[in-house]
């Protein structure tokens, strides 16, 4: 099953070349990009199927090359049953975020490319096990993602633009110096779990795993570094585009749950508090904020952030054991996450095509409201997913080690619950509805597509993993 392993990979950049010689101003970008993606979710299925879950081994399955071999660099990827999990919940929710693209937008050919070349990034990122590849993957996913958000965001002030880019490029060049340290004394390129027996000096250890943690810091909503972030995405009214930032947090999220195992010099462990008390308090700062947002795909946003957080700090002050529990959560989270999106962008397009309020516009569309209102459910916790096991598995671990940090998580993931629970109330809110108005629901093949999402959701409560093992 090894052979069908580098298809991960091949497969996006065959689709980027298919839609560089495709016709503009037709679907037949959106058909190759909805086609690769579904190539690469049944890869995934079938490697899975081959794993073993009990095997906790990196290289579950793996290849290598040889490039520049004078200078001692070997690109290796790997390919594990957490980096597998995690990537079955990123293909789902891009395959439902390209599904939720307007017709208009899936004429766009500059959207559909950079969005293909986006997951072939973090596909990389996912499978990357030495230093140079995870570098590449890293910080090629930001190109794409500024283009985008440049050219579809929207985006009122440039400024907040031109900080996103700086912001980020600043984590790629901390990155960058780690990795140039690390060639420095090990004379080559390195496998991520082999870093930690390189012998260097104690300076430059800290400064190795300083600029490791700031890069992926720089990725990750943490306050005071970069929770502006929600300016990007408040003009953002591409469900694709919308689901490409939300999933940049998860790349600093993946570089923490990759680096933080290995050993940490004993340097910058005093710092290590720190991130936890600034973790637990822009948890409970974005939960308020999202409290008070009207606009839902801001209180999607301050959800999406307070569970990047709970995962981020699962990884710094929990036993590795739970990681696990962070990838079957994963799943559930990522395609929560874009469904919503999308439902919310279709009833914003139905508000504005019969010019109606936004307030009670789910009593208008009852296929809608019903859907709306399942993975508004799942998201706050309700057990209906996989991820009501795993999330109470990881709270109660967090009492157990320490009762007020469990507490304060609590406190902030029920506010951010609540926000979202109230914003369902008002979309559905009938009472002022025009009996005049007649607004069209969602159409049957997309109840149909939304329908079989909702059972795979379902499914998984029982067994998070039913269609591999």
């Amino acid at each position: 099953m090894t052979d069908i392993f580098p298809l991960l990979l091949l497969l996006p950049l065959l689709g980027c070349l298919f839609i560089l010689f495709a016709k503009k101003n037709d679907n037949n970008s959106f058909h190759v990009v909805l086609f690769t993606l579904l190539s690469n979710l049944a890869v995934i299925v079938r490697l899975l199927t081959q794993i073993n879950r009990d095997n906790n081994d990196l290289q579950s399955f793996h290849i290598a090359y040889s490039w520049l071999e004078s200078k001692g660099i070997e690109l290796v990827m790997d390919a594990n049953l957490f980096s597998l999990l995690v990537l079955l919940g990123i293909y789902v929710a891009f395959i439902i975020a390209v599904v939720g693209l307007t017709p208009q937008q899936r004429k766009n050919k500059s959207q559909m490319l950079l969005g293909l070349y986006f997951v072939w990034n973090v596909t990389g990122l996912l499978c990357a096990n030495d230093m140079v590849s995870f570098y590449i993957f890293f910080a090629g996913m930001l190109i794409p993602l500024f283009l985008l958000i440049g050219l579809y965001g929207n985006i009122k002030k440039n400024s907040t633009l031109y900080l996103f880019f700086a912001f980020n490029y600043a984590g790629i060049l901390c990155l960058l110096t780690a990795m140039l340290f690390v060639y420095k004394y090990h004379q080559g390129n390195v496998e991520l779990q082999d870093i930690a027996l390189i012998k260097m000096p104690a300076g430059a250890a800290v400064v190795v795993w300083t600029s490791v943690c700031m890069a992926f810091i720089s990725r990750i909503p943490i306050w005071p570094f970069h929770y502006w972030i929600s300016s990007i995405n408040s003009g953002l009214r591409s469900s694709l585009v919308y689901v490409m930032t939300n999933m940049l947090p998860l790349t600093g999220l993946y570089g923490f749950l990759r680096f933080w195992q290995i050993t940490i010099p004993k340097g910058i462990l005093p710092f290590v508090p720190v991130v936890e008390i600034f973790g637990i308090m822009t948890m409970l700062f974005i939960a308020l904020i999202g409290l008070s947002h009207k606009d839902f795909l801001q209180k999607l946003f301050s959800y999406n952030t307070v569970y990047y957080l709970l995962f981020l700090l699962t990884t710094i002050m929990l036993p590795e054991a739970y990681i696990i529990n962070i990838a079957y959560s994963l799943i559930t989270f990522l395609i929560v996450n874009s469904s919503l999106t999308v439902l919310d962008l279709w009833a914003e397009n139905a508000c504005e095509e019969n010019n109606c309020d936004y307030r009670g516009i789910l009593a208008y569309m009852p296929r809608l409201a019903v859907i709306f209102a399942f993975f508004v459910l799942v998201a706050v916790g309700l057990p209906l997913s996989a991820m009501f096991w795993n999330n109470f598995v990881l709270i109660s671990a967090f009492f157990r080690t320490s009762f007020t940090q469990g507490l304060l998580m609590m406190i902030a993931i029920c506010i951010i619950s609540t926000a979202l629970l109230y914003e369902l109330f008002i979309m559905r809110d009938a009472t002022n509805k025009n009996p005049v108005i007649e607004i069209e629901d969602i159409s049957d093949t997309k109840v149909a597509f939304l329908m079989a999402v909702i059972v795979f959701l379902f499914v998984s409560f029982f067994n998070p993993l039913w269609f591999a093992f």
